[in-house]
């Protein structure tokens, strides 16, 4: 996948997506075969109209956005052709920038690489589809996600995340695991900011409705839940102490569960562990055959 997030400390915080093109690699290009297959994303509109300000979470549940929200996903239920599903992710973000076919131009691929915002992840058969909310949270890349599961000629979408924001550029992405016969969902957010968080949201396709619907994997406050939250470790972690796969919900390693993973918290006092200058208490969590607690 095009966008892979590296988080980094200096000074503060910088968290950004460091491409992954060497001097050396070839320029991408869009190819014909994927602009023909190549469809529009849908876009998210409606009035913003009654709510204060941009901040405000009454927007999430303005009758006006929820209707856009219904048409938004029946459009999107219309990107159903093979060739678009056969197309990568990659291939299709890259027409999708260049609108044309052939191969990117040193300038085009530089604005890519640091300006474009990509909006489709995923396989040839499940993909998430990151919509731009017009009216929440616009100056923190406010967010609609959509998933979508392709089967035969059909393709059906449900809503994954929503009032999503954050203060890091690309700070999404997917990964997919086996459980059994069950195929996981994993789309991991990042927050950006002086006090960096990782949230993972879990999902699997109900094999009634052909839709994602979420995936209880976390013992939770109120009982088990789809999501989980941890500060972001961002120094390795050999640096601070730890063990080989301390990583922050490191949960999914070669399309598998782990037997057990990382959750941080950042604290003001005490602390066992000094992350360049931050303080983190680190809790590991085991997979016990139905839930990780």
């Amino acid at each position: 996948m095009l966008p892979t997030i590296r988080f980094l400390s200096i000074a503060l915080l910088v968290f950004f997506v460091a491409s992954s093109v060497s001097p050396q690699d070839p320029r991408r290009a869009c190819k014909k075969s994927v602009l023909a297959a190549s469809k529009p994303i849908p876009t998210l509109r409606y009035s913003c109209s009654g709510a204060k300000d941009e901040w405000d979470e009454k927007i999430l549940k303005l009758p006006a956005r929820v209707r856009a929200l219904k048409l938004v996903m029946a459009q999107l239920e219309t990107l159903n052709s093979n060739a678009w599903w056969q197309a990568s992710t990659d291939d299709l973000s890259v027409c999708d920038f260049r609108k044309r076919a052939g191969t990117l131009s040193a300038e085009e691929q530089e604005k890519f690489d640091t300006n474009y915002v990509f909006k489709l992840f995923g396989n040839d058969h499940i993909r998430l589809v990151l919509l731009s909310d017009p009216c929440y949270q616009t100056e923190y890349s406010g967010s609609v996600g959509f998933l979508l599961y392709h089967t035969g000629t059909k393709t059906l979408a449900a809503k994954s995340l929503d009032g999503f924001f954050t203060r890091a550029d690309n700070a999404v992405d997917i990964d997919f695991a086996k459980l059994g016969r069950e195929e996981i969902i994993e789309i991991s957010t990042g927050s950006g900011g002086l006090h960096p968080e990782l949230t993972n949201y879990y999902f699997t396709i109900d094999p009634k409705t052909n839709r994602a619907v979420p995936k209880n994997l976390f013992e939770g406050d109120k009982g088990p839940t789809n999501q989980i939250t941890s500060a972001m470790l961002m120094s390795d972690p050999a640096d601070v102490g730890l063990p080989v796969g301390s990583e922050a919900l490191k949960i999914i390693d070669g399309h598998s569960l782990v037997k057990s993973f990382s959750v941080y918290d950042e604290v003001f006092e005490g602390g066992e562990i000094d992350d360049n200058g931050r303080k983190l208490n680190r809790k590991a969590l085991k997979w016990n055959g139905k839930i990780f607690k």
